[in-house]
């Protein structure tokens, strides 16, 4: 195992607060910054276990497969639960050790990740390089909008929300009490948003969506960041969307995409408003993608 295998490991936070008829724990590990502080999870019920997205890389997916080895049960099934490759591309790395298992998400990513893997491939595999995986494997079994899974004893509800930060994303809850939901990139927690996909306007009908959908839920476990309750996760990730668009609309002249003193400007603001939060490139990353979008609403309006 690399010293990164071995840092990631180090790093994986257990949590085992759930009710006693439906027992289960939550292993998390994250990526280093270099592969964009990515959360994937393993959920760890009496048998077996499943694991949540798959990381971005060779070496970050190989650590999650050694966990799910060191805890010596069984991986039964990985969720995806967005089509953005730090979260699916390390499919391959866990089937070698668990093969034949299914890959599970809805039709909607599927299709996103069907559409986009080779340009994303293009696009990071020189920067990566060796770490990159080889083969590419979607999601093969496929859920819908309120479907549920028994796996392990364990109900897994889902819920299929169409685009939001992604093309297509989806959120799941946990047990009969759903006390815990885990829902990728709609929510971040102290991170800068990826604003790439242009759906901020449609990803805010969303969030307020889900801030009465998951009123009751205990604990929300995100694609970036540490979890929390839902509630002030939600919140800040309102804030947080509707502070980048008034930014961007203030910076607009008239066109569809940002000068580069203008996105100097943009990321300005963003760290002067969220002193705290990481990953500041993906600020200029997504302007141009935004501002289009709120060019056409302000075109139409």
């Amino acid at each position: 195992m690399s010293q990164q295998e071995n840092h990631l490991v180090e790093k994986a936070l257990l949590y085992s607060c759930y009710p006693q008829d439906e027992s289960f724990s939550i292993h998390m590990l994250t990526s280093s910054e270099r592969s964009f502080l990515t959360n994937a999870y393993l959920i760890e019920t009496e048998n077996a276990l499943v694991a949540v997205d798959s990381f971005m890389i060779v070496s970050d997916a190989m650590a999650l497969r050694d966990l799910a080895l060191k805890i010596c049960k069984p991986l039964i099934s990985i969720i995806i639960t967005h089509g953005h490759p730090d979260h699916y591309n390390g499919n391959s790395v866990l089937l070698e050790a668990f093969p034949g298992i299914p890959v599970i998400s809805t039709q909607g990513i599927t299709d996103c990740i069907r559409d986009s893997v080779d340009a994303k491939e293009v696009k990071w595999k020189p920067y990566f390089a060796e770490d990159w995986p080889a083969q590419k494997v979607l999601p093969n079994q496929m859920v819908t909008d309120g479907s549920t899974l028994i796996l392990d004893g364990l109900l897994y509800h889902f819920r299929d929300l169409g685009a939001a930060e992604s093309t297509s994303d989806m959120y799941f809850t946990l047990g009969k009490k759903h006390s815990v939901v885990f829902v990728g990139d709609v929510v971040f927690n102290r991170v800068h948003g990826f604003m790439n996909d242009g759906h901020s306007a449609r990803w805010l009908t969303v969030l307020r969506e889900l801030t009465q959908e998951l009123a009751q839920v205990g604990q929300l476990f995100t694609g970036h960041g540490q979890p929390d309750q839902p509630s002030a996760l939600i919140s800040a990730q309102i804030d947080y969307i509707n502070a980048y668009r008034s930014q961007v609309v203030a910076l607009l002249e008239g066109t569809a995409q940002l000068s580069v003193e203008q996105k100097i400007k943009l990321e300005e603001a963003m760290t002067r408003l969220f002193p705290d939060y990481q990953l500041s490139a993906f600020i200029q990353a997504g302007a141009d993608s935004v501002a289009t979008e709120l060019q056409g609403e302000l075109s139409s309006a």
